[in-house]
C-alpha cells in the first residue's frame, strides 16, 4: 500500500521497510536555479513533487545572520563572527574571516561576549509552514550544534587546544553556548513545534580520514549536549537527526548512545563509512540519512553509474528500513550535471520500490 511521504519517512526512522526508501533533497542556490529552468517552475513545491521528495526542512529566520546583514558582502553573524562572500568556480559562498574569541584567553572575555538574544532567531513561521507541507516529513532547524558554533566563535586551533589541554575555558565556552542551543530548542519545541516530526542540528566534529579530536574529548564536551538535546526532542514525540560530515564511525557508538535517531550526510568516501559495513554494524541502532557521494560519483559519474550507485544504497542501506537516500554532503554542488541529478532521484523513486 502506497504510503505518504509523512509515514513513509518516520516508518524509515523506526527501521521498519516502507513502501520505497524516502527520499530527501537540498542543493546549493545554482543547482536549485538549474533546477527550476529545467522544470519550468519557480515553486519549492514543484520541485519537489518532481524529484519525489518526501521531506520538507524549516529554518528560522536570521538562522545565520540578520537580516540587515544577510544581503551584505560583508557581515556579521548572529554568533559574532564576521565572513565575506566570496567567488569561486560556478558559485558563490561564505568565507569566515573574523572569529571574535580568537586569542583571546580568559573566562571574562567569554562572559562578555555579545551573545545572541532569545530573539535572535525567529521561529514565528514554523507553525503555518509546516501544515501546509504536513503530508511531508518535516524537519525543524533551532540552531548549529555547540561545537560547530564554538569552532566560529573562538575559531578552530584556539577551540581545539583549548580542549586538548581541558581547562576551565572550554568547559564555560562550550557551556555557554549549549546554554543559548538549548534556549532556541525548547523556544521552537515549546511555542512553534506542533507540526515539525524531526527536529536537524549540525555539528561538524570529523574530518574524510577520521574525527577532528578524541574520543575521550567528544565524551566530555560534545556527548553531555548531545544526550541533553535528544532528551528534549524525544520528550516533544520528535527524531532527532544530527549532520556531521566525514569519517564519523569512530564516535557512532557514542552518537547512538547519546539517543540520536538519524545521522546526516552518510559520507561513503570517508574513511570508515563503506555502507555495507555501516548497515551490519549500526544499521539496527541508527538511520542513515543521505549516501549519494558528491566528490566523485555525483559529480563526474555518468548518469548510468550514478543510477548503479544509488541502486546499491538502496540494496545496503534500505534493507529492513533505516535509510532516507539523498545527497552524501547534504548540498548537492553545482559541478553536478543536471543529467546526473536527474538519474539519482529518478533511480531512487523507480527502485525504492
Amino acid at each position: 500500500m502506497d504510503m505518504d511521504s509523512k509515514r513513509r519517512v518516520l516508518t524509515a526512522a523506526d527501521h521498519r521497510e516502507p513502501d520505497r526508501v524516502p527520499i530527501t533533497f537540498d542543493a546549493a542556490d545554482e543547482v536549485y536555479e538549474t533546477l527550476y529552468s529545467h522544470f519550468g517552475t519557480r515553486r519549492k513545491e514543484d520541485l519537489f513533487d518532481a524529484l519525489h521528495v518526501d521531506t520538507w526542512m524549516i529554518l528560522p529566520r536570521n538562522f545565520i545572520y540578520p537580516e540587515a546583514e544577510a544581503a551584505l558582502p560583508d557581515k556579521t553573524s548572529i554568533w559574532g563572527y564576521k565572513a565575506r562572500r566570496t567567488a569561486y568556480s560556478g558559485g558563490v559562498y561564505d568565507e569566515i574571516y573574523s572569529c571574535p574569541l580568537a586569542g583571546r584567553d580568559g573566562l571574562a572575555d567569554i562572559r562578555g561576549h555579545a551573545w545572541p538574544g532569545e530573539d535572535a532567531l525567529d521561529f514565528s513561521h514554523f507553525s503555518a509552514e509546516a501544515a501546509s507541507h504536513a503530508d511531508r516529513a518535516v524537519i525543524g532547524v533551532f540552531t548549529w550544534g555547540p561545537y560547530f558554533v564554538a569552532s566560529f566563535v573562538r575559531g578552530m586551533q584556539d577551540l581545539l587546544m583549548d580542549m586538548a589541554t581541558g581547562g576551565a575555558y572550554a568547559d564555560l565556552l562550550l557551556g555557554t553556548i549549549t546554554e543559548k542551543c538549548e534556549f532556541f530548542l525548547n523556544k521552537m519545541l515549546e511555542e512553534h513545534g506542533s507540526g515539525i516530526d524531526i527536529v536537524y542540528m549540525a555539528d561538524d566534529t570529523c574530518t574524510q580520514t577520521g574525527p577532528i579530536f578524541s574520543r575521550e574529548a567528544f565524551g566530555r564536551y560534545v556527548a553531555p549536549y548531545l544526550r541533553r538535546f535528544a532528551g528534549i526532542v524525544h520528550g516533544h514525540g520528535k527524531k532527532f537527526l544530527l549532520h556531521t560530515c566525514g569519517s564519523v564511525r569512530a564516535f557512532l557508538p557514542a552518537i547512538i548512545d547519546c539517543g540520536v535517531d538519524m545521522l546526516e550526510p552518510v559520507q561513503v568516501r570517508a574513511a570508515g563509512m563503506e555502507p555495507a559495513g555501516l548497515k551490519r554494524d549500526f544499521g539496527r541502532d541508527i538511520c542513515f540519512y543521505g549516501g549519494v557521494d558528491l566528490q566523485k560519483v555525483l559529480c563526474s559519474y555518468s548518469p548510468e553509474a550514478v543510477a548503479g550507485e544509488v541502486r546499491m544504497l538502496i540494496d545496503v542501506l534500505g534493507r529492513d528500513g533505516g535509510y532516507v537516500l539523498g545527497p552524501g554532503h547534504t548540498y548537492i554542488q553545482p559541478d553536478s550535471p543536471i543529467a546526473n541529478i536527474l538519474s539519482m532521484y529518478r533511480t531512487a523513486f523507480e527502485h525504492g520500490r
